[in-house]
């Protein structure tokens, strides 16, 4: 999940309607903290399992927010869906009327999203560490930016500049 997420601007996380918040859960959504992810989408599937039942949905979708406050992940939506069934994942679902947000496509097609070329864009996610030694640790990624920047290079979270890094 790391890699494939390490470019990713919104993360959507699937909870299991009848399981509630397991370890993966967790998991996944502190690798999205990590990765800097400030955007994620919270569905609560097999709705169709739950019986379509709003305290269900209510009470996962608090357990989420809870955890995401934790994490710090800044914007977070709850989305009560059935995959098998298709409720909310396209159409809004005549089974549950008591939900009034947007449905989990309609969330991806309007989620704001930094420009790819502003400094804010920029992420060098680590996909390899070189270390052919004990003397040397290299880290190497692709890069897609096509601008060229004086700013500082920071690893996070430590917040540390390499040696080699422009002032």
């Amino acid at each position: 999940m790391a890699t494939g997420a390490s470019t990713a601007d919104l993360a959507v996380i699937l909870i299991d309607g009848t399981k509630g918040i397991l370890p993966q859960t967790r998991r996944h959504a502190f690798i999205a903290s990590l990765l800097g992810i400030s955007n994620v989408l919270a569905a609560v599937n097999k709705m169709d399992l739950a019986g379509y039942r709003e305290d269900v949905f209510r009470k996962l979708q608090d357990d989420f927010l809870t955890l995401a406050a934790q994490l710090g992940i800044a914007n977070v939506q709850c989305a009560p869906i059935s995959a098998l069934e298709g409720d909310n994942v396209v159409d809004h679902s005549n089974r549950m009327p008591w939900y009034h947000g947007p449905t989990l496509l309609e969330h991806l097609e309007t989620i704001p999203l930094p420009e790819k070329d502003s400094p804010q864009g920029f992420r060098f996610p680590v996909q390899t560490v070189i270390r052919p030694d004990a003397t040397f640790r290299g880290f190497a990624a692709y890069c897609e930016w096509k601008r060229s920047s004086r700013d500082p290079l920071v690893a996070l979270p430590s917040g540390k500049k390499p040696a080699c890094a422009p002032s």
